[in-house]
């Protein structure tokens, strides 16, 4: 699902006949051993060698280590052994994601040279699939930010914006959105507490999902509890109990296959193809209802929303998650950052977040998780089988941009996220898909969210339109 005009197979055409391709006929190609994997990192390796110095998408090469990946592959394949799903398939993981035996950063100068030596569990499964590390990418510091730069390696470019007018790919799955956009890598990991895999996708072309919290293990991510060699997600913050790590990719069809790799093993999966789409109630909405959003945006929506035949959202829930997500988030006392390090090891951000981090009393925190439960369930109420929205209030920003003009508001990014950051407090499936293009020429995409662990509802929806 490439933006028309820029697809990654006519840009990289020339680097190898690997790239551009998706993943399920690259992973084809290898197991009837038409291409070797080999032959498809190396193409890969030369369109990084090109684009990144561009893009700073990727801020660790992981070369060595995929090359010694797919030679061991090919050899294994020639003798006539097993293939994964994923063979042969390069893919990139967001730098908040450990990586046995490759550098994990956050982008934090306190983890400069800290190299994980177990992989997060998705990592982990993506490799038992056959597919091969090639780069970690860039990342706001923790992934505090929907705008990917920081002190260690500065911002990522979105590659769909023109050279005299770079555009930012979001964040804070930025360097991953891009490094995918581009063609250096297939698909990849990022994760997702207010928006971070949709906003990236919405401003750059691609699909992702945000998926039910609990469908994948959300170990592995940075900031969290460092047990001996493992990172354990934080069940008492909002942090560790909200974000997610999630898939992203050129096309739909290789969403769901990454999404099927990664997903626990014990939780069950149904094929959206399965799906009956015009058996399902539909609602959409302009937005999450206290936050403008550009009109081409909606126009967009809407026109989706038509051809899916979908009712207006007439519920009041959805007014209420941004502003409570907000809420949540201020409780965070962030101990799992500061266990790290002392404060002047972090970036400017980061020792600001860590001044002002919350000092909610118990009885604060846990009202905020009962109004949590109960916005929960009268969404519930108030949805039907799935709802349709937009990812933000704008399109891809201009590179540097901090504050985003809608009608007669200033919005920060904080705001602009507001549709994903309400359904983010949900912990409800959500997958994005471009569907439309914005005057400016940039991608729109669509939101797609659907109930508690129906992630495959949500995905054929996205098959629909």
């Amino acid at each position: 699902m490439a933006v028309d005009g820029r697809s990654p197979t006519r840009d990289t055409e020339r680097i190898g006949p690997a790239t551009g391709a998706d993943a399920r006929s690259i992973a084809t190609r290898v197991r009837s051993r038409e291409i070797t994997a080999r032959r498809v990192v190396e193409d890969h390796l030369a369109l990084i060698a090109e684009q990144n110095p561009r893009l700073n998408a990727i801020v660790t090469v992981a070369a060595a280590g995929a090359r010694e990946e797919a030679d061991a592959l090919d050899h294994r394949l020639d003798r006539g052994g097993p293939a994964g799903p994923l063979a042969g398939v390069p893919f990139t993981v967001k730098d908040l994601i450990a990586t046995a035996g490759v550098r994990t950063t956050a982008a934090s100068p306190a983890l400069a040279a800290n190299v994980p030596v177990v992989d997060a569990p998705a990592v982990a499964a993506m490799r038992a699939a056959g597919a091969i590390l090639i780069g970690k990418t860039n990342t706001p510091e923790f992934g505090t930010s929907g705008l990917t730069d920081n002190e260690m390696f500065g911002p990522t470019v979105n590659p769909l914006g023109s050279p005299d007018s770079p555009r930012s790919p979001g964040g804070s799955s930025g360097g991953e959105a891009a490094s995918i956009a581009s063609g250096m890598s297939v698909l990849g990991l990022g994760t997702d507490f207010g928006g971070s895999v949709r906003w990236p996708a919405h401003c750059t072309g691609l699909c992702s999902i945000r998926p039910t919290v609990g469908r994948v293990s959300a170990d592995g991510q940075y900031p969290g509890v460092l047990v001996g060699d493992h990172v354990w997600a934080n069940p008492t913050t909002v942090h560790g109990t909200l974000q997610t790590v999630g898939p992203m990719a050129r096309t739909l069809g290789d969403l769901v296959l990454a999404l099927r790799v990664i997903s626990e093993p014990h939780i069950a999966w149904t094929d959206p193809a399965t799906v009956d789409v015009d058996a399902l109630t539909i609602t959409w909405a302009a937005g999450e209802g206290t936050v403008p959003v550009a009109d081409e945006i909606v126009d967009v929506v809407r026109e989706s929303a038509r051809r899916l035949g979908a009712r207006p959202y007439r519920g009041s829930a959805l007014a209420e998650g941004n502003d409570l997500f907000g809420r949540l988030r201020s409780t965070q006392t962030h101990t799992d950052i500061d266990a790290l390090g002392s404060v002047d090891r972090f970036g400017a951000v980061i020792r600001d977040l860590l001044s002002a981090a919350g000092r909610a009393g118990q009885r604060e925190v846990e009202e905020l998780w009962a109004q949590r439960t109960a916005l929960v369930h009268r969404l519930l109420a108030e949805m039907g089988d799935v709802l349709v929205l937009p990812v933000a209030s704008i399109g891809a920003p201009p590179l540097g941009l901090e504050r985003f003009g809608v009608d007669d508001r200033l919005l920060t990014w904080q705001e602009a996220l507001a549709s994903c950051r309400t359904i983010s407090v949900t912990g409800f499936p959500s997958v994005v898909v471009p569907v439309g293009r914005a005057s400016d020429g940039m991608p729109i995409g669509v939101q797609i969210v659907a109930r508690p662990f129906h992630d495959h509802v949500a995905l054929a929806v996205a098959a629909r339109l």
